[in-house]
């Protein structure tokens, strides 16, 4: 994305994972994120780690953005001035963007990762 790691603020906060295991994030950056047409500053916490997400987007995005998060169809909404907006998560760019990154990884850290997908994500 064209940052070095020098430019990130915070470095070396220790982060939990979903699955309990810890890692050390290399900083944090705000980006802006547009949304319909909602653009919001949000702060993401960079980490040197394989994930099967391309950001996630916590209680501070949803109030900030004042969504509705639907976590079984995936999606959010929320109102604007024209009207309701629908935003649906993609399983195929999140599988893509996890192969693309896992493939780019030398061999030896390959055999120590994860397995790949789980039967529920499929």
């Amino acid at each position: 994305m064209g940052f070095i790691p020098s430019s990130l603020e915070n470095p070396g906060r220790t982060l939990s994972g979903f699955n309990g295991s810890s890692t050390t994030s290399l900083g944090d950056v705000t980006l802006p994120v547009q949304a319909g047409p909602v653009i919001l500053n949000v702060l993401f916490s960079v980490v040197e780690d394989l994930s099967p997400f391309n950001a996630i987007l916590g209680c501070t995005w949803l109030h900030g953005m004042k969504v509705i998060p639907f976590t079984y169809h995936q999606m959010v909404n929320f109102i604007t001035q024209d009207g309701q907006i629908d935003i649906y998560g993609s399983q195929l760019a999140a599988r893509q963007c996890y192969q693309i990154v896992h493939e780019a990884r030398p061999s030896a850290d390959r055999e120590h990762s994860p397995k790949e997908a789980n039967a529920f994500d499929q």
